[in-house]
């Protein structure tokens, strides 16, 4: 379909992940100045509208129940004229409305992806986009004539699109941007209770299978006497144990229940012969003749004679195998599934922490390198200063992984030396661990390299080493091995997803407790653990597995009760690079000229860019929005060399910005930043693929460099 631009058409970046925080700055609920009274009450209306929707959406089984009324408060709290929840079918590339209030929204039931309608622009784009003046858009079609403006929010998880929030307003300043921030987070809040909800709809139709197993099994049934042997059964009975029919005749039931069933069994049945109790149903463990244990429901009752004399026990007996395995299974789901709300939500947290510190240590770590700069060589100060732009880069890195556990997602991979990953983690481990604990590192040659992300790398071996320690909590020898191997298709030590060829072998031994043979197939499962309950997530070794899936590595695990366990990470491997590729982080400041127009909503970040660029020679232009921007572009294009572009902005963002700037001059060069990990969102942008980019915090130097490397003018290398 294709897409049609209107000058008036406000597309927003919303994270796909995380709801914005309630009370976040840039004014989300700020009252307008003059307004004070009638902004607090709308705050007031707005907060509760978000509690009541989180309570609502949270306690409700089936979400699209609690949709309807959710939206009519939202329609009638802010004056909006309808609001509609569309359905992503995406194998139909079609918009099915599942949801809505108001009187005034379109009658079409269904939206197809080839109409060019605000609706289904969304949902391709996957991003949010606020039209002012319907009326100069093609794309809103079909709505009230009364209609001014239309706002459509796609309904984002962490993997997928679920479908399209549409809201209308007929109201002369349109929808605020208080609004719509609320819209924001209503669209965030039901694309998570979709989700949740086909969890649950899937566990509800597990359930309801292994319940028809259950009431379709066939029955045995065995007459017993009363000194417990069995006098009678029939065929299914017997095929249910594996017997022939005689083979089981005369047995006492003692020798077919499990050990640890029979002391239940017997107390049962001595209740059933004292008269406490008419019959009774038990859930026990049958033995087959092959010794296997199958769970059953034993239904017995008491048969009396003619005299009214107790003469038999009757076992009416059926097989639930099947429906116990699938209880467990269906125990171990609601456990993912709650840990998976936990995750989710301490995601959230974690995102928004970490985009606010990047953009804090950006300040941080650019004005340090500036202060460096401008200090002489000999001057005292200059050891400072780098200790502040080292801790600024450690606390960098932590983000980093915190954003990467927020969101998880394929990293930009570098040559990574095995051996001296290996030597920061024995170095770490060996000062945080107990002194009972020796750590030994081996390295096998020297030509260790794979491509990956170093703080990936040395978490996932790092995750070893911790449990490494808790199997031994009386101390022993942790061994840390790296060598090169080649492997071909016929070795064992090849799995069968694994391709022949090079790879850098890496190993973490332990001489602890060992695993069990029951638990090795199960170790990494997410949420699986064996460790006490607040010891531990069960996500470690799966943290572990996935990044060596990422990285088209394979792991094995070797173990034994009492001797310790070996786990084997195999990473394809790759030639050392060249010097100069590994010592990237050497980069030396490069001056430059021509103007540098700088795009950033963080006053503070802006003030480091501005007083960076000029001193590295640029002349600055800033902007605080990407209005702002638009406007100083078209007047000053000649002039501007670059673009240093944040991703991340309220009312436009920077895809946007930078497709409009693109419209007026598709020569423009822009450097995007941004404070979260931008990975995902250049990846579905195909058109701003040839623009550089760079992660806040960034310093001096790396700045020069991506501004070089955009094609700047420069004049040398300081």
């Amino acid at each position: 379909m294709a897409t049609i631009p209107s000058s008036d058409s406000q597309p927003i970046h919303r994270s796909p992940d995380a709801a914005l925080p309630m009370g976040e700055g840039n004014g989300a609920f700020a009252p307008p100045p003059g307004a004070a009274g009638s902004g607090i009450e709308e705050r007031t209306s707005q907060l509760s509208l978000l509690v009541e929707t989180n309570a609502a959406l949270a306690g409700a089984l089936d979400a699209e129940s609690v949709l309807g009324p959710i939206l009519t408060r939202l329609v009638e709290r802010n004056r909006l004229s309808h609001a509609w929840i569309y359905r992503l079918d995406d194998p139909a590339h079609e918009l099915q409305r599942m949801a809505g209030s108001g009187t005034d929204g379109p009658s079409r039931e269904i939206i197809s992806f080839k109409e060019p309608t605000l609706v289904s622009w969304s949902a391709q784009q996957r991003e949010a986009v606020y039209v002012p003046q319907v009326e100069k858009d093609p794309r809103c079609q079909g709505l009230n004539s009364a209609a001014r403006c239309e706002y459509a929010v796609p309904l984002v998880t962490s993997s997928s699109i679920l479908g399209v929030l549409d809201v209308v307003s007929d109201q002369p300043d349109g929808i605020r941007a208080a609004t719509r921030k609320l819209i924001d987070q209503v669209a965030t809040q039901a694309a998570l209770a979709l989700e949740r909800s086909e969890l649950y709809r899937q566990l509800r139709v597990s359930e309801e299978r292994f319940r028809s197993i259950f009431e379709q099994g066939c029955f045995g049934v065995a007459l017993i006497g009363l000194d417990g042997r069995l006098s009678t059964v029939n065929p299914a009975f017997a095929r249910l144990l594996g017997y022939a029919h005689e083979e089981l005749q005369g047995k006492h039931f003692t020798e077919i229940t499990h050990p640890q069933d029979v002391t239940t069994s017997q107390q049962r049945v001595q209740a059933l012969l004292e008269g406490q109790v008419a019959q009774f149903t038990l859930e026990k463990r049958y033995l087959r003749k092959s010794g296997e244990a199958i769970w059953c429901s034993s239904h017995v009752s008491l048969l009396h004679d003619a005299a009214g004399q107790p003469s038999y026990f009757l076992a009416m007996v059926q097989n639930i195998h099947e429906r116990k395995k699938a209880e467990e299974e269906r125990a171990r789901l609601q456990q993912q599934l709650i840990q998976a709300q936990k995750m989710e939500a301490l995601g959230t947290l974690a995102a928004g922490v970490a985009h606010d510190f990047n953009n804090l240590l950006s300040v941080m770590l650019g004005f340090a390198s500036l202060a460096r700069q401008r200090l002489g060589p000999e001057d005292p100060l200059q050891d400072s200063m780098r200790m502040i732009e080292q801790s600024a880069q450690r606390a960098a890195e932590l983000t980093r992984q915190l954003l990467s556990f927020a969101r998880p997602e394929r990293q930009q991979v570098k040559p990574v030396c095995v051996g001296e990953a290996l030597e920061r983690l024995a170095w770490m481990v060996g000062r945080t661990f107990d002194r009972s604990i020796k750590v030994t590192v081996h390295k096998k040659g020297d030509s260790l390299w794979v491509n990956a992300e170093r703080s990936y790398l040395e978490q996932a071996l790092l995750n070893l080493c911790i449990n490494a320690r808790d199997a031994m909590p009386g101390g022993g020898a942790l061994v840390l091995e790296a060598s090169a191997v080649t492997l071909d298709a016929q070795q064992p030590g090849l799995p069968p997803q694994g391709a022949p060829g090079r790879y850098v072998r890496i190993s973490v031994q332990d001489t602890g407790a060992g695993i069990a043979p029951e638990v090795l197939p199960r170790i990494f499962e997410p949420f699986y653990s064996t460790k006490e309950p607040g010891k531990g997530t069960g996500l470690g070794l799966a943290m572990v597995y996935g990044f060596v899936k990422n990285h088209d590595g394979f792991v094995r695990v070797e173990s034994e009760l009492g001797r310790g366990a070996r786990f084997t990470i195999h990473l394809p491997w790759i030639p050392a690079p060249a010097p100069e590729a590994s010592a990237g982080v050497l980069r030396r400041i490069q001056r430059g000229s021509g103007t540098v127009l700088v795009v950033d909503d963080e006053p503070l970040v802006r003030a480091f860019a501005e007083a960076g660029l000029k001193g590295l020679g640029y002349s600055v232009r800033v902007a605080e929005n990407g209005q702002q921007a638009l406007e100083i572009y078209e007047h000053h294009s000649q002039e501007i060399s670059c673009v240093l572009l944040d991703l991340i902005m309220p009312e436009m963002g920077g895809l946007e910005t930078y497709r409009r700037m693109r419209k007026f001059n598709p020569q423009a060069r822009v450097v995007f930043t941004s404070g979260y990990s931008a990975g995902g969102i250049l990846r579905e942008a195909p058109d701003a693929r040839e623009a550089e980019f760079i992660g806040k915090p960034y310093t001096l130097e790396g700045l020069s460099s991506v501004l070089r490397k955009a094609g700047t003018g420069g004049s040398g290398v300081a």
